[in-house]
């Protein structure tokens, strides 16, 4: 709890410094970008979490991007702060994140015919934010805000089965 909150005042300042100069987009995708790094490179992430380099050093590996960020001392805040940050763009911007998780990778025609659906639905600019999960079978599920549309291939077997085990086993 506590590194959320360290999370979303760091995200912030570093948004509004960014406003003051017209440029939450290029420090959002610099955030994302690091975010991105961090999450899809553990080794990464180890460099950036040893106390035997100086954060000079680290900011070397990352190609000096968000120097302030480098200076924290808990570096694995980076990938809250950039969540943060997104969150505070997409407010300033009335645009609603939708995590849309898929078995396999939706086609661009598909993906852009989602979105347009889900503008419609919710009334404002979407950002999807896309994520495998092969476990799912098929099918999708959609989390924004607090609401969840579960539409996966796993979710139906799992009541099926339910709805099964309740015939063969009726409660007297």
């Amino acid at each position: 709890m506590k590194d959320k909150r360290t999370a979303r005042h760091y995200a912030e300042a570093l948004f509004y410094a960014a406003q003051k100069q017209g440029q939450e987009e290029e420090i959002g995708e610099g955030l994302a970008s690091m975010k991105n790094i961090l999450e899809e490179y553990a080794e990464l992430q180890k460099i950036l979490s040893s106390s035997l380099l100086s954060p000079e050093e680290k900011e070397k590996a990352l190609l000096a991007l968000l120097p302030q960020v480098l200076s924290i001392k808990k570096e694995e805040i980076v990938t809250s702060i950039a969540a943060e940050y997104q969150r505070l763009l997409d407010q300033a911007k009335d645009v609603e994140a939708v995590e849309v998780k898929v078995a396999a990778p939706l086609s661009p025609a598909l993906e852009l015919e989602l979105k347009n659906r889900l503008t419609r639905l919710i009334g404002k600019k979407v950002r999807l934010e896309m994520k495998m999960e092969p476990e799912m079978l098929g099918g999708l599920t959609l989390r924004w805000g607090d609401r969840v549309v579960d539409a996966s291939v796993r979710k139906k077997l799992e009541l099926l089965g339910a709805h099964l085990k309740k015939d063969l086993h009726p409660v007297n």
